[in-house]
């Protein structure tokens, strides 16, 4: 075992600083890993942070570090450890309150829009009708 994953398995080195030192001994850019990975432009500073809360889906945090050390080639398991310490530790802060109720409340808007545009559609073909039947 490598003394990165020694030091992962105690939970001293979180899971961002292991990605970020696979993806540079790889020489990959971040903007490289991003298009790999088919992430949005960012979201490879975001993990290497351990900022998952920046995310825009927060809840899915887990997937993009195992898929970033899916490409780095780094060991699944050390890495989950690792990520498992950070969050048991109270450091990785996946907020799902915050950003899973804006995109709830972000839906139920767009459900709103679908009622109003409806009933506006209805009342509109009830007076074509009405104005028809009066000519």
């Amino acid at each position: 075992m490598t003394d990165e994953a020694v030091a992962a398995t105690q939970g001293s080195v979180p899971p961002g600083a292991m990605l970020k030192a696979a993806r540079e001994s790889r020489e990959l850019t971040q903007r490289e890993t991003a298009d790999r990975l088919n992430w949005m432009p960012g979201y490879v500073a975001i993990i290497e942070r351990d900022d998952y809360s920046a995310l825009r889906r927060p809840s899915f945090a887990r997937g993009y570090v195992k898929a970033f050390g899916r490409l780095v080639e780094l060991d699944e398991k050390i890495l989950m450890t690792a990520f498992e310490s950070l969050e048991n530790r109270g450091e990785t802060v996946v907020d799902k309150s915050s950003k899973d109720t804006h995109w709830a409340f972000h839906r139920q808007k767009t459900g709103l829009g679908v009622v109003v545009g409806l009933g506006s559609l209805i009342v509109l073909i009830a007076a074509l009708w009405w104005w028809q039947g009066n000519m």
